[in-house]
């Protein structure tokens, strides 16, 4: 997936967000979006899509003509032979032939899709890329193992203790790579961190906190709240009281320049006291 300029967005609760319906040429009416971050003028976007309960390609095979990515949130979608529910993920690269669309329960998944997508319906016989060895119909998260978190980044310090993820994809030619991050009760990093690439983050549960950005104060991360980060700004320190699990998406592999900060030993004890245990 070829990394975009999408808006900075910092502390967007995606629950507070209007759904709009999602008009995107060749797609089934009835999908609708709650769009987190986009391109204004490429159309490409990260957003939570809502789909309903049947809604159908009415067998027809769609091929996305960008580069598609979903993380089931909740309920059901099947494409093509794949049956994905919560927790699942799939990839399907620009112009492969995902299958039939089909919803047998409302199901709402994080979308993150490419530039300039439109939906084509697949004649009987005609050529696609069906068998795209890059396509991942359906990647089962919660079967997959935690691992060392040097899968996903390149910290200029060691990370302390307490932080791991599940690798979902990795772009080999880009560095990009879209994971999950989890964060044990209690963890912290010191410190200021400067990334080199955008980073998309979402929470999916508990609370990560954000001591500062740039030269603001920061917040903290609770389930449905959304970011999109630019290369360059300064945050930190990075927290979780009750532990954390966030979906992550990196434009580029995730440098970490680490940076001392003389504010995060009093922002670390604030949160950790101020924050209620859950």
């Amino acid at each position: 997936m070829t990394p975009l300029a999408k808006r900075h967005v910092e502390n967007a609760v995606a629950h507070t967000i209007p759904a709009t319906p999602w008009r995107v040429a060749g797609l089934p009416a009835g999908a609708a979006i709650r769009v987190l971050s986009d391109d204004r003028v490429t159309g490409a976007l990260t957003g939570v899509l809502n789909l309903p309960l049947g809604f159908s390609s009415s067998g027809a095979v769609l091929a996305c003509s960008a580069d598609l990515q979903m993380f089931v949130l909740e309920g059901e979608l099947r494409i093509g032979e794949a049956r994905l529910t919560a927790g699942d993920y799939c990839f399907h690269p620009a112009g492969s032939a995902a299958g039939d669309w089909e919803c047998r329960t409302a199901a709402r998944a994080l979308l993150i899709v490419g530039p300039h997508p439109e939906f084509v319906a697949i004649s009987p016989g005609a050529p696609v890329r069906s068998h795209d060895p890059h396509m991942i119909p359906v990647l089962d998260s919660w079967a997959l193992q935690w691992v060392d978190p040097l899968a996903a980044s390149d910290p200029s310090t060691p990370y302390r203790t307490g932080v791991m993820v599940k690798m979902l994809r990795e772009d080999r030619e880009t560095g990009s790579t879209t994971h999950l991050a989890g964060l044990m009760p209690g963890w912290f990093m010191p410190g200021l961190e400067v990334h080199p690439v955008t980073e998309e983050n979402y929470c999916l549960s508990g609370d990560v906190h954000i001591g500062t950005v740039g030269d603001g104060p920061g917040y903290t991360m609770t389930e449905g709240v959304y970011l999109c980060r630019p290369p360059g700004i300064a945050h930190g320190p990075i927290l979780s009281k009750n532990g954390n699990v966030n979906f992550c998406y990196t434009h580029g592999r995730l440098g970490i320049d680490y940076r001392e900060d003389a504010r995060s030993e009093a922002l670390i004890r604030d949160h950790f006291c101020g924050f209620p245990w859950r």
